[in-house]
């Protein structure tokens, strides 16, 4: 178990480290997240929403896009990307690259556990 955790880390870099261990520093609606978001650009932030896109097109270059173009870069984790469906709603762990209307991006991003705590920012 500790050689796979090893890998996944030298794969994923630090920072999938932080995003598999670390506590996100803010929890969003996707509805909400151009509004109250852009203070947390460069941190770790989660997000629920729904799926409006996959994109595993490009070689090491997973993409889940969700509503209110929220671009989530899920990089090398092609089955993870691949196991969204259209419309589901889902939990995207990631730290906050972008936070403009029509250009939002989560870059590390994963996918979380939607059974872990989640308590979404008020805007």
């Amino acid at each position: 178990m500790l050689l796979l955790a090893g890998v996944v880390m030298s794969l994923s870099g630090c920072q999938g480290w932080l995003l598999d261990y670390g506590d996100p520093d803010a929890q969003f609606l996707q509805k909400d997240l151009v509004v109250a978001g852009r203070s947390f650009e460069g941190k770790h932030i989660t997000v629920k929403g729904t799926v409006t896109k996959v994109d595993v097109g490009q070689q090491g270059n997973a993409r889940v896009y969700l509503g209110d173009d929220i671009e989530c870069n899920l990089g090398t984790f092609r089955a993870m990307a691949e196991g969204c469906r259209i419309g589901s709603v889902v939990y995207v762990d990631g730290f906050l690259k972008r936070c403009r209307a029509g250009n939002i991006l989560l870059d590390p991003a994963i996918l979380r556990d939607p059974n872990a705590p989640f308590k979404p920012e008020n805007p």
